[in-house]
């Protein structure tokens, strides 16, 4: 890869040679690559710098090899040699797994080994619903329990401790005995 690119850098620097003699402005700075440095015997042409075009295509190359051309040949190995999946009949007492259902050996190669089973997913989908009731039956129980709260006037409705509901009811049922004996003409 780096070899490709060194060359093509060494050829299209010879085919475009008249072009980058022309000076270029860039932000009222002129660049021009036809100026030389001279040191001694050496001459320097100043240009602007391609590094990060270069390291571009390099990745680009390493990783295309990388991930396509061995993509590329699985693909082709199982079309040309393995080919699609052709109906036969089912032998008896035999159940197919899910994955014999796909045609090409790609797709049952997924179906298989990365995707869940249909029975899988339609019983997660079953606990997603059995979730989504319980949910459903603990908001009505709590709308019931602040109606409740309400109508008794007995709690307060910012919290709520079991252990303190049975002395707030006998607090209750004490005040109304004691209404009920001496009576609501309290006076000082």
């Amino acid at each position: 890869m780096v070899t490709w690119s060194a060359l093509g850098r060494s050829f299209g620097i010879n085919l475009f040679k008249s072009h980058l003699r022309q000076p270029q402005t860039i932000q009222n700075v002129t660049l021009s690559t036809s100026k030389t440095l001279n040191h001694g015997h050496k001459t320097f042409a100043l240009q602007p710098s391609r590094w990060q075009w270069h390291k571009f295509k390099d990745m680009f190359h390493l990783y295309a090899m990388v991930g396509l051309i061995p993509v590329g040949a699985i693909i082709f190995y199982t079309n040309v040699f393995i080919g699609p999946a052709t109906l036969t009949p089912i032998p008896d007492g035999y159940e197919p797994h899910h994955w014999e259902y796909h045609r090409h050996p790609i797709s049952r190669f997924i179906a298989r080994y990365i995707h869940n089973p249909p029975q899988q997913e339609y019983e997660k989908f079953l606990h997603y619903i059995d979730e989504e009731k319980q949910k459903i039956k603990l908001r009505k129980l709590e709308k019931e329990i602040l109606r409740k709260m309400a109508e008794r006037s007995d709690y307060q409705a910012y919290y709520y401790k079991p252990l303190m509901n049975k002395y707030l009811r006998i607090n209750k049922k004490t005040g109304e005995e004691l209404v009920d004996r001496i009576g609501d003409d309290y006076q000082e």
